[in-house]
């Protein structure tokens, strides 16, 4: 997915957000925006992919302030928040269909897109949003293809939903091989938050992703074990919205699932494009590019 007019605002908006919770000179503030609007400027006239050049904003930010993990405390109190409400919605999720939908609904908690708020009561807002059920519903012809898969994991909190449906892909036969984030990039999983979340005892196999600090899933980085799960693989799962922005600007020669809560126009009309099918902001997918 290529940069939309509507990002520039959102991602600076995104960036004044991060980087005011730790400077306070206002000048300074101003120059990283600024430079931050000429980073995305040169990918709009480099017809970038939107990942890209949004993860070069993010990098530059994260250099600015000593490259300290802006969302540490975040990714813990997620994590936390979201095993309380798997407690309390559990009796809703009796087959592995339930547990994708909790999946995709899990990545509502995402802090990377101005204009999309997590829910206090995300109990409620779960319960409310489940009973819909999925706009996008591809997997009667991706969930027959899950002999091995590759599961590209995005949020903290949300990784917590993830684990249920993994945990349901094993009994159904399936080997699942877990790819996180090699460096902290806004709230996604590395694997510190892995382990401590207990990821490993779910999954056959848990890797970073390689490459530092990016945003969404870039084959070239990936180190030895990723390329090697990658092609013994019948199945590429990809989490949230900058994997989806990443991954479609590669080809692949494995069918992709997309699961993700839309949460912008622009995705909502790329995916529109896409997959031909109408989506809009809200939308829970579960889409199968193959």
């Amino acid at each position: 997915m290529k940069l939309a007019p509507e990002c520039r605002d959102c991602l600076l908006t995104k960036v004044r957000s991060q980087v005011s919770a730790v400077i306070s000179d206002e000048k300074d503030i101003d120059r990283i925006v600024v430079r931050c609007a000429e980073i995305f400027d040169a990918g709009v006239s480099e017809n970038a992919g939107a990942a890209v050049a949004a993860g070069e904003i993010h990098r530059f930010c994260y250099s600015q302030v000593d490259n300290i993990d802006l969302y540490a405390e975040i990714k813990v109190r997620d994590n936390d928040r979201a095993k309380g409400v798997v407690n309390e919605v559990k009796p809703l999720l009796n087959t592995l269909h339930d547990t994708l939908i909790a999946s995709v609904l899990g990545n509502a908690m995402d802090y990377g897109v101005t204009g999309h708020d997590v829910a206090e009561d995300f109990t409620r807002f779960f319960r409310e949003v489940f009973s819909n059920g999925l706009a996008v519903d591809d997997s009667s012809k991706f969930l027959p293809l899950a002999e091995r898969v590759v599961f590209f994991t995005d949020n903290c909190g949300e990784v917590i939903f993830d684990m249920l449906f993994i945990e349901e892909l094993k009994k159904s036969g399936s080997h699942v091989t877990v790819v996180v984030k090699d460096r902290p990039m806004l709230n996604d999983v590395t694997l510190k938050e892995a382990y401590e979340i207990g990821l490993e005892r779910v999954a056959d196999a848990v890797y970073s992703g390689g490459g530092g600090a990016l945003l969404g899933t870039h084959p070239e980085a990936f180190p030895d074990e990723v390329k090697a799960a990658v092609s013994e693989a019948t199945l590429l799962i990809a989490k949230g919205l900058a994997n989806y922005e990443s991954m479609t600007e590669y080809e692949w020669d494995k069918p992709v699932a997309y699961l993700m809560m839309i949460k912008c126009d622009a995705v909502g009309r790329n995916l529109s494009e896409y997959s031909g099918r109408a989506v809009k902001k809200g939308d829970l997918v579960a889409y199968l590019r193959e």
